[in-house]
């Protein structure tokens, strides 16, 4: 099989549609027997051809049996700059957290001062004169 751009034998057009449209799949299968010498066109040779659509459209048939989706070129161009656009996002993201990250080690590096474990003593003089108080 060959992917041309012409119809060199007859039918000169799509096996299966009948249409002319290239590129075409010329699978080099001759579909009549060597023709008659006394023919009005003895080298007329009747080649079976497969418009892309076709052949396409033969090929969706069975893609699920093979494991195979097709995806037109615009959904595909749409698809790798969605892919282009979240792999930013996640870079963006990931030095986020590589920063929130550094932060909480800095915080836990520090510690708190611990408080006493008992209130400061203080000395109490026992006042017998309230003349002694000072205020």
């Amino acid at each position: 099989m060959n992917k041309v751009n012409h119809y060199l034998f007859l039918p000169g057009c799509c096996y299966m549609c009948r249409s002319t449209n290239l590129p075409t799949i010329d699978t080099e299968i001759d579909l009549d027997h060597p023709n008659s010498p006394d023919s009005d066109n003895p080298s007329a040779n009747t080649r079976f051809y497969i418009c892309a659509d076709c052949a396409i459209e033969l090929a969706r048939l069975v893609s699920e049996d093979r494991g195979i989706q097709f995806v037109k070129m615009e959904h595909l161009e749409y698809l790798e700059n969605n892919i282009q656009s979240l792999t930013s996002q996640n870079i963006g993201l990931q030095e986020r957290i590589e920063e929130l990250e550094n932060a909480l080690r800095i915080v836990q590096s520090i510690k708190p001062a611990s408080p006493d474990s008992s209130p400061a003593k203080k000395n109490f003089k026992v006042v017998t004169n309230p003349d002694e108080v000072e205020v």
